[in-house]
Order: C-alpha cells, then sequence, then structure tokens
C-alpha cells in the first residue's frame, strides 16, 4: 500500500502547493497507463461511480474532464485537488490499477463535499471531510477491513471495528498534515466531531 504522507489530498487553502512536473515525450507511457486506469475506474469501480451519483444527485454536472494525469513534483504524492476544483492523479507516483481507484475515489469525496460549499479554511470542515473521505473511498477497504456480517443480522452487513479505527487514523493523519497540527491536537480535532460525522450518509 502507499505510504501515509502520499494519500493526503490537497485542498484549497493548503499551505503546500501542488507542483506539476513538466512532461517530455518519455513520459507517454505513464501518461497513458494513468488514463487507462482512470478511464476503467470511471467505468467499472462501483465506489467510483457511486460518489459520481452522489456529485450529481446534488445539482453539480460532473465531467471526467476535471480529471488529469499530471508529473508531481513531489515524489510521495499521488494525487489532490486543486482550487477550480480539478482532481490531479500523480501518474508518476501511481502504479496500479487499485492504487489509482483509491485514491481517486478519495479525492472525489473531497471533491463532492466542495460542491457543498465546504470551507476549507474552517479546521473543522476540513476534519468533516477527511473523515468521510476515508470512509466513503477505498482508503481502508483491504483484507482486515472489509464489510463483515452482523452476528444478528446475517444478512445485513456492518462495518467492523477495525474498520472504523482505519477511518479515524486516515482522518487524524491527513488533518496533522495538512493543518501542521501535532498528534494529539489532530486527534482532539477529528474525536470532537468523528462519531457524528462518521454517520452522516455520502
Amino acid at each position: 500500500s502507499s505510504g501515509i504522507n502520499a494519500e493526503w489530498p490537497l485542498r484549497p487553502g493548503d499551505p503546500q502547493q501542488l507542483t506539476l512536473l513538466t512532461m517530455d515525450h518519455s513520459d507517454g507511457i505513464q501518461h497513458n497507463r494513468c488514463q487507462d486506469w482512470k478511464n476503467r475506474a470511471l467505468k467499472n469501480c462501483k465506489i467510483v461511480k457511486n460518489i459520481i451519483n452522489k456529485i450529481e444527485a446534488n445539482n453539480h454536472k460532473f465531467s471526467p474532464g476535471c480529471i488529469y494525469c499530471e508529473n508531481c513534483m513531489n515524489l510521495e504524492l499521488k494525487g489532490g485537488l486543486n482550487k477550480i476544483p480539478e482532481i490531479i492523479l500523480c501518474q508518476n507516483n501511481l502504479h496500479s490499477q487499485e492504487e489509482l481507484e483509491t485514491i481517486l475515489s478519495h479525492e472525489l469525496v473531497h471533491y463532492l463535499d466542495h460542491t457543498k460549499n465546504t470551507n476549507w479554511d474552517n479546521i473543522n470542515e476540513l476534519a468533516r471531510s477527511e473523515i468521510r473521505a476515508a470512509k466513503y473511498s477505498l482508503e481502508c477497504h483491504n483484507d482486515k477491513t472489509k464489510l463483515v456480517k452482523g452476528p444478528n443480522n446475517p444478512e445485513k452487513c456492518s462495518i467492523s471495528e477495525e474498520f472504523k479505527k482505519c477511518v479515524r487514523e486516515k482522518a487524524v493523519t491527513s488533518v496533522r498534515i495538512i493543518t501542521d497540527k501535532n498528534s494529539q491536537e489532530a486527534t482532539s480535532i477529528v474525536d470532537k466531531i468523528f462519531d457524528k460525522v462518521y454517520n452522516e450518509p455520502l
């Protein structure tokens, strides 16, 4: 899996800017591969398609043309959301279809929140979006945190405690990095709103 620093998205108002490298001919293979993965995700990934449906249900016409495959100067960065908003996928740092779908789904949740007039300079609203992005993207979906069947209702899926822990940890990490808070401060910010936000629908 990708490193922690590699998954935090760049929101409007972030102190760090998304710096792009100029592409040359040698980058064509990476670019075409990223575009192919992106198109497959938009066509086949259920979670990606579900988030886009939510964006459009919010009276916002979503265009795949706002998702760009680019080279990123920060070699740990996988993707980001800029002020326009546009989603940038760092083609030089993405290494698989699965990794791209994880980053794209995460950024799409932020895109959805952006259409709902999220104030990215408000630390509580930023933390809220980080919790939602960690929960509703593919970020915390792995072998240890998959949906499990509830013991009292085997036909209904419930979220494992491991999944919930992952969501919280990812949100805390993102808030810490984006706001330059220390771990204790970021944890306090997330914990104050976590239970309420975690139970919000997408």
